[in-house]
């Protein structure tokens, strides 16, 4: 029973002619009613515009942002409006009349477990004891989040722009207080449940000992790895692993510190361990939650990357990239033709006659061959396959889509696994020939299991909100750090930040689709790093949220695709690739950086740590920035007349130019950024040596100030 520390409810009342009653009953009339009640507010800004209320019998939401302006956590209101139903919640929609009749009130939210989260709940401040979140140690991004609790699951929802935004996810259990709510296309509206959690007080860490940093895996061999991480005391250094969720090696190297790790030994390769770690200091233990881990396989590590338009070999470190134009699809059924026992498929849309030829072939030969296909597009190749190949399509009801390009072939095999990703959809002529994509085919045991185990998810009817981050993360293929992410249960949307915020010297990207602000945000404040070149390729620059418009106005040398005969549609990015003592990088897939794909679509990304890999991919890159204009976009200039007088300078600095000035940035000699203006005049009252990134409407150039 929850409680109520105060709260008036006034018997009968009426408020522009309608008869006031509690919300439980207000719920029961139903969309299209008009009703008034009266109920704590349990939220403020932290989640947006809406406003939760809640009285002695049940709780509902508001939504009206004109009408709730002011409206904050602890004030009693009485409220006039319509229900509706928006995605499975039931709202007030509009709201007719606010009265705010006093504040500073608290509510006491009710102890309930995961499996209460629903309609008995929707609306009501709750609290969960014993929350284990499923990505410990990663941060939190907007989406969701999955956790356990004694055996049951549940999900938070983070909106962008939340306080708990890329704060730490806790590693070991707390106590998790948020609103029940639900978001949800299905009909009947029976799934979509998760908790609201307002901010950091709401996530709050049980016991004395406590995880400051996540487990991570390190020096990955055939027959070993080590895990480390840190905690809030001296304490000692422990854990529990095995093949399965119930774990049974026990694993304790004693000692007292902060910082803590463990060797596992005498694995097998290219074989996945659970493991829960934890700490001990006097009666108190820390636990982590139950990771999955990889050792190394004994594949060849086979890293073959391939694109369907011209490349620019001239910027090749010496493997040149590969160009195969309309031989696409030649390939892809080039490596079906290898598979010699299994054959599982997943992707998005297809269409491609000799693709359909090599799946029946191999099905011919007594492979098994399995296929996931989307639900809302034509997938006009399907009718060509064998009847009794399984295909299984995407449940309709659920938001996203299923929008994979990945196939897996022979996932057992020490030789002979291949897992192909990348961008391309099968569509014939479309994605395979005319738009601009790349595919990459990997030979490695470990990974080819670990997209075996997404494949299975999906195929035992879980896509989109309904999987759960179950696969390792970490590989190395052929001495090569390789990392594999599938959305939406994975917070690939974090991995990404932590691309982009790694980079040293460069960073490239080529997006079909951009409208992550957060990503935006972590672009332009790489850019606004001295000595970072930061370039980018979008082709959708004037979709809703496209974040086009603001790289360009804060001075990110970004390029529209947009208007070129077909389409680009990769979505990859390239880090330090020609520096290699700055880990060189390489991520693709089929994640284009949005929202959508982040949180509701079945998606996959790869991480390849690789000066090889990254530079192939530069090749296509600078092919695709060289065959653009200018046009909307800023340039490195080589000739461009910008003087600076005096330098050296007593501390006031003049640009002299007949260029439009846009931005001017400052950085000290170290590259920390100082100040932005578009003031031809800038006066700098320290001596030293400065940097101006002068931006200007014909583009980009750095000056070097001294200061005396």
């Amino acid at each position: 029973m929850k409680k109520i520390t105060t709260l008036i409810i006034a018997t009968i009342f009426s408020v522009v002619g309608f008869a006031q009653t509690d919300i439980a009953t207000a719920r029961t009339q139903g969309v299209g009613a008009t009703v008034t009640i009266t109920g704590i507010v349990t939220n403020g800004d932290e989640l947006g515009p809406i406003r939760y209320i809640e009285d002695a019998t049940a709780g509902i939401a508001l939504y009206d942002p004109g009408a709730l302006v002011g409206v904050v956590r602890g004030d009693e209101v009485t409220v006039s409006g319509v229900l509706v139903d928006y995605n499975g919640l039931m709202e007030m929609t509009p709201v007719n009349s606010s009265i705010t009749n006093n504040s500073g009130n608290s509510l006491t939210p009710q102890l309930i477990t995961p499996i209460q989260i629903g309609e008995t709940t929707e609306s009501e401040l709750i609290q969960i004891n014993n929350v284990i979140f499923n990505s410990g140690g990663s941060l939190f991004t907007a989406g969701t989040h999955d956790f356990t609790s004694n055996a049951e699951t549940g999900k938070v929802y983070i909106r962008g722009g939340s306080p708990l935004e890329n704060l730490l996810i806790p590693m070991g259990p707390v106590t998790l207080i948020g609103i029940s709510s639900q978001f949800t296309f299905s009909s009947p509206a029976d799934d979509g449940y998760q908790i609201l959690p307002r901010d950091s007080a709401d996530i709050i860490q049980t016991g004395a000992l406590i995880f400051t940093s996540a487990v991570v895996q390190s020096n990955i061999t055939t027959s070993s790895f080590d895990l480390s991480w840190g905690v809030s005391d001296s304490s000692s250094t422990n854990c529990n692993y095995g093949l399965g969720n119930g774990l049974g090696t026990v694993l304790s190297n004693g000692g007292n510190t902060l910082s803590h790790s463990i060797s596992l030994t005498g694995l097998l390769p290219a074989t996945f361990y659970y493991v829960k770690c934890y700490s001990i200091i006097g009666v108190d233990t820390t636990f982590s939650s139950i990771g999955l881990y990889s050792t190394a396989s004994n594949s060849s590590g086979s890293i073959r990357p391939y694109f369907n338009h011209s490349v620019d070999v001239t910027f090749s470190s010496g493997v040149d990239a590969q160009n195969i134009t309309t031989y696409f699809n030649d390939t892809i059924a080039a490596y079906m033709d290898l598979a010699q026992n299994t054959l599982d498929i997943c992707v998005y849309n297809a269409s491609d006659a000799t693709i359909a030829s090599a799946i029946n072939d191999a099905y011919n030969r007594g492979v098994s061959v399995r296929y996931i296909a989307d639900d809302d597009v034509v997938n006009s190749m399907l009718s060509s396959l064998n009847s009794n190949i399984p295909i299984i399509y995407r449940d309709p009801s659920l938001a996203g889509i299923m929008h994979n390009k990945f196939i897996i072939i022979d996932a057992d095999s020490t030789e002979n696994s291949w897992v192909m990703g990348g961008s391309t959809n099968w569509s014939n002529p479309s994605n395979l020939f005319n738009d601009y994509n790349n595919i990459i085919f990997i030979q490695d045991e470990a990974v080819a299991k670990a997209y075996t185990l997404e494949f299975e998810e999906m195929w035992s009817g879980n896509f989109g909100s309904n999987k759960t981050d179950n696969t390792p993360h970490k590989f190395v293929v052929n001495g090569k750090d390789l990392e594999v992410y599938f959305s939406p249960s994975d917070q690939t949307t974090s991995r990404i930040l932590e691309f982009i915020n790694d980079v040293d010297y460069t960073l490239e990207f080529g997006l079909l689709g951009f409208t992550r602000d957060d990503l935006g945000l972590a672009v332009i404040e790489k850019d606004n790093q001295f000595g970072v070149n930061v370039r980018g390729i979008i082709e959708q620059e004037n979709t809703t949220g496209s974040e086009f418009a603001n790289l360009i106005a804060a001075g990110v040398n970004v390029k529209s695709h947009m208007g070129v005969t077909h389409s680009f549609h990769h979505k990859y990015s390239i880090a330090d690739a020609n520096t290699t003592s700055s880990n060189p990088t390489l991520l693709t897939g089929s994640h284009n950086w949005s929202s959508n794909a982040e949180n509701n679509s079945d998606e996959n990304t790869i991480i390849i740590h690789d000066a090889t890999i990254a530079n192939i991919y530069l090749q296509e890159f600078e092919k695709r920035w060289g065959e653009l204009s200018t046009a909307n976009s800023i340039q490195d200039l080589i000739d461009v007349e910008v003087s600076i007088f005096p330098n050296p300078s007593s501390g006031m600095i003049i640009i002299r130019t007949d260029l439009r000035i846009k931005q001017i940035k400052v950085y000290t000699v170290d590259g920390k950024h100082l100040s932005t203006t578009e003031s031809k005049t800038i006066d700098i009252d320290i001596k030293g040596i400065y940097f101006l990134k002068i931006i200007t409407d014909k583009g980009t150039t750095v000056r070097k100030v001294i200061v005396e």
